[in-house]
Formats: C-alpha cells, structure tokens, sequence
C-alpha cells in the first residue's frame, strides 16, 4: 500500500488541540498523584497527623508543560525522542518559575538534563509496553512507508503511570540534591 502523505498530514492535524489539552489535563493530574504517591512513600506517618505534601508551584507548571510538549510532539516524534524534548521543556519550565518566583537563580545543567533524559528512556523500555511498538511505528512513517504496526495508545492511567513514575524519579533526584546541599 502506498504511503498517503496527505492524509497522514491532515490526521496529525486534527490531533494537535485534542493532545495540547490532554497533555496539560495529564501534566496538572500526574503531578498531583505524584505528590500523593511522594507523600505516601517518604511522609507514611506525618499523612496521619498533617497533610499530604504538595510540590511547589514550578513543579505544575513544569509538569503542564511538559504533559503538553509530550502530547503535541507525540504526533511527530518516537517515544524516545519525546523524552529529551520533555525533559528540557521541564527543566526550562521548573527553573523559569521557580528563579521568577522564589528569586533563585536560573540554572540548567545539560549534563544533567542529557542523565536524567537517559533514566527516563531505561524507566520508559522497562515498564512502558507500548513503546516499542510506537517506536517502530514511527519509523515506518518517518521513512514513507504505510505502517504495518497497528496504532497503539496509552490508556490514561498508563499515560498518568508513566508521568508519575517520571515525575516521582524527579522529585527523589531534588530530595537527594538538596540534602547534600
């Protein structure tokens, strides 16, 4: 079968504002279930007697960005690729908010965004069943061939999983950095 290019160009079309909202519906809510899961994890007995503890303002706003770049490059990047686009527009998101905000200073580290990027990717291929088959769907596309491999989402709660798996990993690498501080 040959490879419909229009079509393909106006499919990817109608599913830039579906996934712009999703993704930041995905961000907001996979920070707050992460919170919940920090909470529970690190917090166990203060849950009893306080509260849950909830991230400070730059992390929603990093992770809405970051839901939002996720979900609109989705349509033309891998799985793979999306994680470094991700990564950076949180970090960039993260440390915008956070230095206009608390008046800290702006700092982004490549190093550090190309490590984190590298666990996110190992997190991602060891618990993400659809990855893989994404990955080489996209290939096939990238190189104009129809694909072979059939379309295979994310459900929301795998979507929220993996942000949250991402999101906690980010959380525990600020934990550890300002305890060496």
């Amino acid at each position: 079968m040959n490879y419909n290019l229009e079509y393909h160009k106006n499919l990817n079309k109608s599913h830039i504002l579906p996934n712009f909202i999703k993704g930041a519906q995905s961000g907001i809510t996979s920070q707050f279930l992460s919170d919940i899961f920090i909470s529970l994890l690190l917090y166990n007995e203060d849950i009893i007697i306080n509260d849950i503890k909830i991230s400070e303002v730059p992390a929603f706003y990093a992770a809405t960005a970051s839901g939002i770049t996720l979900s609109v490059l989705s349509i033309y990047l891998d799985p793979f690729a999306l994680v470094l686009f991700s990564t950076i527009s949180y970090a960039f998101v993260f440390n915008l908010i956070d230095s206009n905000i608390n008046n800290k200073e702006f700092n982004i580290t490549p190093r550090e965004i190309i490590f984190d990027t590298i666990i996110s990717i190992i997190l991602i291929y060891s618990f993400d069943p659809t990855a893989k088959n994404q990955f080489l769907r996209y290939q096939e596309k990238r190189h104009y061939i129809e694909p072979h491999y059939q379309r295979m989402d994310r459900n929301n709660a795998q979507a929220i999983f993996f942000i949250v798996l991402v999101s906690t990993y980010n959380y525990l690498k600020q934990a550890n950095s300002s305890i060496l501080e």
